[in-house]
C-alpha cells in the first residue's frame, strides 16, 4: 500500500477535526512553527512525520507514516493493549490506531503519544552534581521502577538514557517502545540490539523478544548512578558521551577495563555491584542474568547515610530554549545560550541522534554552518526540497529549524546588487582619479 506524502499530511493535519478519527486529537489544534505560522510545527524522519497537537487538557503527539509499518502494526497494536490494561504510571499516554487518519479518501495509522512535561536522564544529573543526595534518589526511584515492570512481565529492551525522562513531579518516564517486550509478543524477534555502553557483551546473539533483555542495562544504570552520588567527579568525564560509566570495550573486557579496576577501589557497596556487573560480562546467555531487586537484596554490607532536606526539591528545570535570529543576510542562525549542561531539554521526542531505535524513527541529524555566511545557501547537508524534513537533533536537544522563505533570495539579490554598485563607483572614482 502506497503511504502519503508529507505534504499530504500537511494539509490534513490544519483540519483535525474532519480528517483525524481519533477522539482526543480530533478536538484538538495542531500547533504552528512559532518561526513560519504558515506551517506546522512538525519533526520528520525517514519513514515518519509527527506533529505536536495542543488539546484543552495537555499536550499530544501525532505520529503518522510515509511508508509501511511492516511487523510494527503487530507490535504497536499488542503494546497499546497491555499498556492500556497495566495502567503503569512509567508510560506515556500512548494509542495505536490502525485506521487514525483520512488522507485522499483512504484511511491510514497513526500513534497519539503524550508530550511530556520533563527532563532528560542526563540533564537531571548534571542539574543535581552538586546535590548528588537526589542522585542517589533516583537511584531508588529507578530500582522501584524495574522491579514494577519485572512484576507486569514487562522489559523495555533499549534502557538507556536517551529512553528515561524525569517527570516535573520527579517521577520516571521511558519512552521509545520500539523494542518493548509484552508478553504478547513472546515470539517476536529482538531486532533492536539496545545503546552501546548499556548492553551485554552477547546481546546481539539474542533471538526473539525477553522480559530479561533489561536485566543488565538496570544494573549498569543502577551501578552509574551510585558511583556518581558518591564521587560525582566520574560526571565530568561522561558528561557528553552517548553512555553512561561504561563503554562498549569496558563491558567486553571487564577483566581488564581501568573502569572496573577504579570502582574497585571505592565503598564497599559500589564494589559489590561493580563485581556483579563483571560477572554478568562474564555469562554467555542474558537469559541466566538475574533482575536487579535480587542482586540488591543480595547485599548485605554497609550503606552510606544520606541526609534529605525537610523539603526535597531537586533541579528538574530545563536547558534554555534555542535563541534564533536573523542576521544581515536574512538567514535565520541558531544560537543556544549559554548553559552548565548540554545534554538534554524537556522535550521527550529530543533524542533522535543516538544508535538505539526510537519510537519516531530517528530523524536525522542536520547541521548549521559556522563558517562564510554564503554557505548557508548552499548547505549539502540540509536539502530544503521538502520544508517538513528539517529537523537537528543531537543527545537530548532540540532545534526546529523552519523552512527557508523564498524572499531570501529576493534578499541576496539585492544585497548582490549592491555589492556591484559599490564596486563600480569606486572604479570609477579610481578612472577618474587618473584621469
Amino acid at each position: 500500500m502506497k503511504y502519503p506524502l508529507r505534504s499530504d499530511y500537511e494539509t490534513v493535519v490544519k483540519y483535525l477535526d474532519k480528517f483525524v478519527l481519533d477522539s482526543v486529537l480530533k478536538k484538538g489544534k495542531a500547533v504552528r512553527n512559532p518561526h513560519n505560522p504558515n506551517f506546522l510545527l512538525s519533526f520528520s524522519g525517514g519513514k515518519a512525520i509527527v506533529y505536536q497537537i495542543q488539546t484543552n487538557s495537555k499536550m499530544y503527539a501525532l505520529k503518522c507514516w510515509v511508508s509501511d509499518l511492516g511487523d510494527l502494526k503487530i507490535r504497536f497494536q499488542a503494546i497499546h493493549e497491555y499498556l492500556n490494561k497495566v495502567k503503569l504510571p512509567y508510560f506515556v499516554d500512548f494509542a495505536y490506531q490502525k485506521e487514525g487518519i483520512l488522507v485522499n479518501g483512504q484511511k491510514y495509522p497513526i500513534i497519539r503519544m503524550e508530550w511530556i512535561d520533563g527532563i532528560g536522564f542526563k540533564n537531571f544529573i548534571s542539574n543535581n552534581i552538586k546535590n548528588p543526595v537526589y542522585i542517589r534518589d533516583l537511584a531508588e526511584k529507578f530500582l522501584e521502577m524495574v522491579t514494577i515492570l519485572h512484576q507486569n512481565n514487562i522489559s523495555h529492551g533499549d534502557l538507556q538514557h536517551g529512553n528515561i525522562l524525569i517527570r516535573k513531579n520527579g517521577n520516571i518516564c521511558l519512552i521509545d517502545y520500539d523494542s518493548l517486550y509484552v508478553p504478547q509478543l513472546s515470539n517476536e524477534e529482538d531486532n533492536i540490539k539496545g545503546l552501546p555502553g548499556y548492553q551485554h557483551p552477547n546481546r546481539q546473539k539474542l533471538v526473539k523478544l525477553s522480559p530479561k533483555s533489561d536485566y543488565f542495562s538496570e544494573l549498569v544504570i543502577y551501578l552509574s548512578l551510585l558511583v556518581i552520588s558518591e564521587h560525582p567527579q566520574y560526571w565530568q568525564k561522561i558528561e557528553q558521551e552517548e553512555r553512561l560509566l561504561f563503554s562498549e570495550k569496558d563491558l567486553c573486557n571487564s577483566r581488564s577495563a581501568k573502569i572496573f579496576g577504579e570502582l574497585a577501589q571505592l565503598s564497599d557497596e559500589i564494589r559489590y555491584f561493580t563485581e556483579q556487573l563483571k560477572k554478568c560480562c562474564q555469562i554467555s546467555d542474558i537469559e541466566y542474568l538475574q533482575p536487579l531487586e535480587i542482586l540488591v537484596n543480595g547485599y548485605k554490607g554497609t550503606k552510606i547515610t544520606w541526609d534529605f532536606p525537610v523539603n526535597p526539591k531537586p533541579d528538574l528545570s530545563p536547558l534554555p530554549p534555542p535563541v534564533i535570529v536573523e542576521n544581515d543576510f536574512g538567514v535565520l542562525d541558531k544560537k543556544r545560550e549559554s548553559s552548565t549542561t548540554t545534554v538534554s531539554n524537556s522535550d521527550p521526542w529530543s533524542k533522535f541522534d543516538t544508535n538505539s531505535s526510537n519510537i519516531w524513527d530517528k530523524f536525522g541529524e542536520t547541521q548549521t554552518s559556522t563558517g562564510d555566511p554564503f554557505d548557508k545557501f548552499d548547505h549539502t547537508e540540509t536539502p530544503v526540497k521538502d520544508p517538513f524534513e528539517k529537523v537537528t537533533k543531537k543527545d537530548d536537544k532540540q532545534t526546529i529549524q523552519p523552512p527557508i522563505d523564498e524572499s531570501i533570495w529576493d534578499k541576496f539579490d539585492n544585497i548582490w546588487n549592491k555589492f556591484t554598485k559599490s564596486v563600480s563607483s569606486i572604479w570609477d572614482r579610481i578612472v577618474k582619479w587618473f584621469n
